[in-house]
């Protein structure tokens, strides 16, 4: 009898030997993992940020700090750089304008049926102290120098309405006081050509398919700009609408 049960274990123990030696049931049997060690999670499937368009905000701040000293005058998308200035009451600034102040310039461009100006004065020498463009029907455009001491003023008919420029810097202050657009009536046009007797001071009235914006850096950026304006307008951007259409909604 006892060596009967000695048999047994014997052949229990040789089954149990055989099961392990098996590969095959050894690669059934997950690796298990180090004492404190944590299984790491299966890395994300990257997912592709969602495209957006950035708008610029379009703020009209106040007018900046102006340095000393003579610049020349900046170019194409230099302008990203300026300020949007105007001191005129927000419901009486021009309509379809902007300004925009960099260094000692000022950038004026307003757009729409545009026949000319009139009453300019104080702009000192064309290509030096100033530069303008004008597009019959299109826009009007001038970037100037801002002189501590001269009050510049200038009119920009369009058909049905005009922008009325008027610049105060008095020779105590470090910046300009006013940097002002406004609207107001049709020019009436008496004294195109005739000038007014001041240094720098004329008036001009654009030809029919006078000008040409074509190959020019700086009238791009200008159009582009407007294109922004639009699109910042159409998101609720009331800034941006009084510039590009002299409302808080141009709807």
């Amino acid at each position: 009898m006892r060596s009967a049960f000695v048999a047994g274990l014997l052949v229990v123990f040789a089954l149990l030997a055989c099961k392990r030696a098996d590969p095959s049931k050894e690669a059934e049997k997950p690796a298990a993992a180090p004492t404190g060690a944590t299984t790491a999670a299966p890395a994300a499937t990257p997912t592709a940020a969602p495209t957006t368009t950035a708008t610029p905000t379009f703020k009209v701040g106040e007018v900046p700090a102006i340095p000393d000293g003579k610049s020349n005058p900046p170019q194409g998308a230099e302008w990203d750089q300026g300020v949007a200035v105007n001191t005129q009451g927000a419901n009486s600034r021009a309509k379809r304008c902007t300004m925009l102040v960099l260094r000692e310039w000022l950038n004026v461009y307003c757009t729409g049926k545009v026949i000319g100006y009139e009453k300019k004065e104080d702009f000192g020498n064309l290509n030096s102290d100033y530069y303008e463009k004008i597009v019959a029907g299109k826009y009007a455009s001038f970037v100037m120098r801002l002189k501590k001491g001269v009050n510049q003023k200038i009119r920009i008919c369009r058909e049905g309405d005009r922008a009325s420029l008027f610049v105060s810097w008095p020779g105590s202050a470090d910046k300009p006081k006013h940097l002002a657009l406004g609207q107001g009536p049709e020019c009436d046009g008496s004294d195109w050509g005739a000038g007014y007797g001041k240094k720098g001071g004329g008036s001009f009235k654009a030809q029919a398919g006078s000008g040409d914006d074509s190959d020019d850096a700086y009238m791009k950026e200008m159009q582009a700009r407007d294109r922004l304006l639009s699109q910042a307008c159409e998101k609720g951007q009331k800034d941006a609408c009084m510039m590009y259409c002299g409302e808080q909604s141009c709807n």
